[in-house]
């Protein structure tokens, strides 16, 4: 047999596939979603709790609950360590250390070096390969330079601390095209006029006393797609390069790409971004190159002094059309190959997932 932790969200699309095959074996099979299960509303509430008795109580029944099966992959969507609690980290190592002891594999779509799994027991694939990426027809892809009304676009979602920081330090820059949807006095400082009306629509309609939705969808082509996985391509057919503000807390330990890192790369366009450090080692494991990508900043290990090197860089650029004739010929064949390791990750992927699944329960059922 074969469970789920949420039987209403199972995690990853391939393991439909895997419950299939095993749904009426005997032996027993344990899918758990972190994710999910961190997000249910009691462990929310548990988990920013000064006293944290009951989160350590959720997590020996996880605990137990895992022990009854004969293999368990464990889903790590995101980060590991959610919230500011500092409490909570010595609870999660000692989780980590009880599963070590168990038949545990791990499907990891974030890289935490605070956290880590054996290798042997884990799969690790960037965040934005799980689903789909939406482009239009009419978004050209440009591999050499044409002018363009803009240098950059900085598209921010969410409010936090340092896409404020971002934004108060560049929007006014006439070369940038810039929104800041997340955050209720800046939304409204935002440029409007290359944005998709749906989506537009969609944004500046919600209620910013809650966190702004960006994983709400739109219709393309008579499919859904979240709003954040369209590539905006009024935007992109009139702007030279990305400036990226991901979604993570900025820990040097931690590394998770979004959808905002898979846009650029998808499109084989060249991109500045600002989160944690060690981007580019993170995603050479995939195949990415991104060593022409003027990027010395992603190894400054200090945030202050990292954000300062990278608004430098983009000043320096700025309207520059002879910096940005540079960058289009040194970064191109860089672009192109990042492209198609996208293109072949987005149809490999669930394939060699579902291989190395099938992989540790055969070589489990035969041990």
């Amino acid at each position: 047999m074969i469970k789920f932790s949420s039987e209403d969200n199972v995690p990853l699309s391939v393991f439909w596939s895997v419950n299939k095959e095993y749904i009426n074996s005997e032996y027993n099979i344990f899918v758990f979603d972190w994710w999910e299960w961190i997000r249910t509303s009691q462990n929310q509430q548990a988990l920013y709790q000064p006293d944290i008795s009951e989160f350590i109580k959720s997590i020996d029944a996880v605990i137990e609950e895992i022990k009854k099966y004969d293999i368990c992959f464990f889903v790590i969507k995101e980060v590991l360590n959610c919230g500011s609690n500092n409490n909570i980290r010595p609870v999660l190592h000692n989780m980590m250390a009880e599963l070590e002891k168990l038949n545990v594999f791990y499907i990891r779509l974030s890289r935490d070096k605070n956290f880590p799994t054996a290798e042997s027991k884990t799969l690790n694939m960037p965040w934005f390969i799980e689903k789909d990426i939406y482009m239009s027809k009419d978004t050209t892809i440009d591999f050499d330079y044409r002018p363009k009304d803009f240098t950059f676009n900085m598209l921010l979602g969410a409010e936090n601390p340092y896409r404020t920081q971002l934004f108060e330090m560049l929007h006014s820059e006439s070369y940038l095209y810039s929104t800041y949807m997340g955050h209720k006095d800046f939304r409204l400082k935002s440029n409007s006029n290359l944005e998709d009306r749906d989506i537009w629509n969609n944004l500046t309609n919600q209620d910013l006393s809650k966190k702004l939705n960006t994983m709400e969808v739109a219709f393309r082509e008579n499919r859904q797609y979240a709003i954040s996985r369209i590539v905006p391509e009024s935007i992109y057919n009139n702007s030279h390069f990305d400036i990226v503000a991901e979604s993570q807390p900025i820990i040097s330990s931690l590394n998770f790409t979004t959808e905002k890192t898979g846009k650029p790369l998808s499109t084989g366009r060249f991109f500045i971004w600002y989160n944690s450090p060690h981007k580019v080692k993170y995603l050479r494991k995939f195949g990415f190159e991104l060593q022409d990508y003027l990027c010395d900043y992603d190894s400054i290990i200090d945030n202050d002094k990292r954000l300062e090197t990278i608004l430098e860089l983009i000043k320096e650029i700025g309207d520059n059309e002879n910096y940005i004739k540079k960058i289009y010929k040194k970064t191109k064949n860089a672009r192109i190959h990042n492209q198609e390791v996208y293109k072949e990750l987005m149809t490999t992927t669930t394939s060699k997932l579902s291989s190395w699944i099938n992989g540790q329960i055969k070589e489990k059922a035969h041990g």
